[in-house]
């Protein structure tokens, strides 16, 4: 008995005499299962088995075949019976199972081999590749087992065996549009104009092929001057549903290129509600809200995540959102923004458990332990990243680039963001570079790379703060004020932004200006060991040096090694003329900074005197 596929042609192979005979022996069975062991020949086990299965008894139908491969183990017609319960129950071990016994007796049937060939390669097996062979060396294959072997020599890693395997089966049989779409996909990194005329090709067959039209789209996107035909492509391909999240945010940007940004935005928000459980979207929506400094709208996307939807991208993006509100709450000193630090890695961390080849995660780890202090961690993270990701990815080479700097290798910091430069020097390149010259003590280096990084991206933090620090130490505080007043009205609980717009209004002399903004840093953070050492200088310039005392030793009760603060109190003992006090400070200042020559200047007058 043959085994028909479609259920109009199952239903007519049952003699309608007998159906319903075998319906009630079915019905029977599947509670109480046939007693067949001993009582049928393997051949009546089989006609049985087959009309189980053509009446959808599949549990039945695999009872009985169970009995009849115990009598013929190797019988190929039972395998077959046996491989279709296998593809109606979707497991496709067992199928596999089936068609190698069937293939151990028909070695050269192309047919069996076809269906091996798909389902390996739906499965991801490595051996995939040996069904299509084998029927090459018969003479037997086609373009499309090229094609299949095509993807097959992709997912292994051989693009060039890919391409050339897709490139034979679309010379054999040039109709077949997704053929013309992997073969874009396969030139698209490296001959991006090749690869459109892939894409072009695919369209000419078929109009609303999707895949067709994001492939264009992607093309189109990387030549100059052709974001309009880029961004009709991709509103064909969005609207037929293809190419992915990546397309939608293709669009989008696409859109803001030629200035349509509400259009960008409505777009991404109907993608969402169209998709609400797609969570490489979300994450992507929520990631370019926060690039965009929106943080508050990332966050409200990620709170909205539906219940049951769980992916790695979604927790990378908390943790990424926790280290953006760690950099507009620092204080300097580790105190209020280190929770927020933790909560960023707790975060990535469960983006690592979900998927432990995330080499984005790895990155954002690496970040975080090195904001935290811990560089070996940070070092291995960054490794780890290294073997995932394109090694002169510019966010990649930025923060082995500062980790170098914590380790003070300016020179390796150096070299990496030279890796970089093939990508062009962006935002986050020109901070590292400045951030080298400030280390080397180019201040007016330093200033030039943070004004490219801020003309690219104004919203840089880090940038912005570091170029208030370079015109403090360039004897230019008026700017640095600005750039102080500028952080605050962008993040007004950056306690670092406060204290350098305090500074800079010590060096411009309006002393109770910057006491009120470092009573400020102070009522936040009681032993704010720099903010306190500063209060005191600002009271002894107020001529209120009875009122410096205290803070100072607050500051050193909070950090003994704070020479600063040591020069300062043992300045305040030399003017009340306590010399013994004074000198033991200035000693002190010393040891903590060997370098410290104001400290070693006064100490060798108090001696002198």
């Amino acid at each position: 008995m043959g085994l028909p596929s479609e259920p109009e042609a199952m239903e007519a192979a049952i003699d309608p005499t007998k159906r319903s005979t075998l319906q009630n022996l079915f019905a029977r069975a599947s509670a109480d299962a046939l007693p067949v062991e001993g009582q049928l020949s393997s051949t009546s086990l089989t006609h049985l088995a087959e009309a189980a299965l053509l009446m959808g008894h599949d549990a039945t139908a695999e009872h009985l075949l169970h009995h009849a491969l115990l009598d013929r183990p190797g019988d190929a017609t039972l395998h077959a019976i046996a491989e279709r319960i296998a593809a109606r129950r979707g497991d496709g071990a067992a199928r596999l199972a089936h068609l190698e016994a069937q293939l151990s007796e028909r070695p050269d049937d192309t047919d069996l081999l076809r269906r091996q060939a798909h389902l390996l390669a739906s499965a991801g097996e490595a051996d995939a590749e040996r069904p299509v062979r084998r029927l090459e060396a018969l003479g037997e294959v086609t373009a499309a087992d090229r094609s299949l072997l095509s993807g097959i020599r992709a997912r292994a890693g051989a693009p060039d065996e890919a391409l050339a395997e897709i490139e034979a089966a679309l010379r054999e049989d040039p109709s077949q549009p997704d053929d013309w779409v992997r073969r874009g996909e396969l030139l698209e990194a490296t001959d991006v104009d090749q690869a459109l005329t892939s894409a072009e090709s695919c369209l000419n067959i078929d109009r609303q092929h999707g895949e067709g039209w994001a492939l264009k789209a992607r093309c189109l996107a990387r030549l100059p001057g052709r974001e309009q035909e880029a961004l009709k492509a991709a509103t064909h391909a969005v609207a037929l549903n293809a190419g992915g999240w990546t397309t939608v945010m293709l669009k989008a940007d696409l859109q803001e290129s030629i200035g349509a940004f509400t259009a960008a935005e409505e777009g991404l928000d109907r993608a969402l509600l169209a998709h609400a459980e797609n969570a490489p979207l979300r994450a992507a929506i929520a990631t370019r809200r926060l690039e965009r400094g929106r943080l508050d709208d990332a966050q409200t996307l990620l709170d909205a995540v539906p219940v049951g939807v769980d992916h790695a991208s979604l927790h990378l993006v908390e943790g990424r959102l926790a280290l953006a509100r760690a950099a507009l709450i620092r204080d300097g000193t580790g105190a209020v923004d280190g929770g927020r630090l933790r909560e960023a890695g707790d975060a990535i961390d469960q983006a690592l458990k979900l998927d432990r080849e995330n080499g984005l995660a790895w990155l954002a780890m690496g970040r975080v332990q090195r904001l935290l202090g811990d560089f070996d961690a940070a070092s291995e993270s960054l490794t780890r990243a290294g073997r995932l990701l394109d090694e002169h990815l510019p966010a990649l080479c930025a923060e082995a680039a500062l980790l170098a700097l914590e380790h003070g290798d300016d020179i390796e910091a150096e070299r990496l963001t030279d890796a970089a430069d093939i990508r062009g020097e962006g935002a986050l390149i020109a901070y590292v570079r400045g951030n080298i010259a400030a280390r080397r003590g180019r201040l007016d280096d330093a200033i030039a790379k943070y004004d490219e990084a801020l003309t690219l991206d104004p919203t840089h933090v880090r940038a912005r703060l570091n170029r208030c620090s370079a015109y403090l130490g360039g004897d230019l505080p008026e700017r640095a004020l600005e750039d102080a007043e500028r952080l605050l009205a962008q993040a007004p609980n950056l306690l670092l932004a406060r204290l350098r717009r305090a500074e800079s209004k010590m060096a411009l002399t309006h002393w109770n200006e910057a006491v009120a903004d470092l009573k400020v840093i102070i009522d936040a953070v009681p032993n704010h060991h720099h903010a306190l050492t500063q209060l005191a200088a600002c009271q002894v310039a107020l001529d209120r040096p009875e009122r410096a005392e205290a803070p100072l030793n607050e500051a050193l009760r909070a950090a003994p090694n704070h020479a600063h603060a040591w020069h300062q109190r043992g300045l305040l003992y030399l003017r009340w003329e306590r010399f013994e006090e004074a000198a033991s400070d200035f000693e002190a200042a010393i040891r903590c900074r060997g370098d410290h020559l104001d400290a070693r200047l006064h100490l060798a007058a108090i001696h002198h005197v």
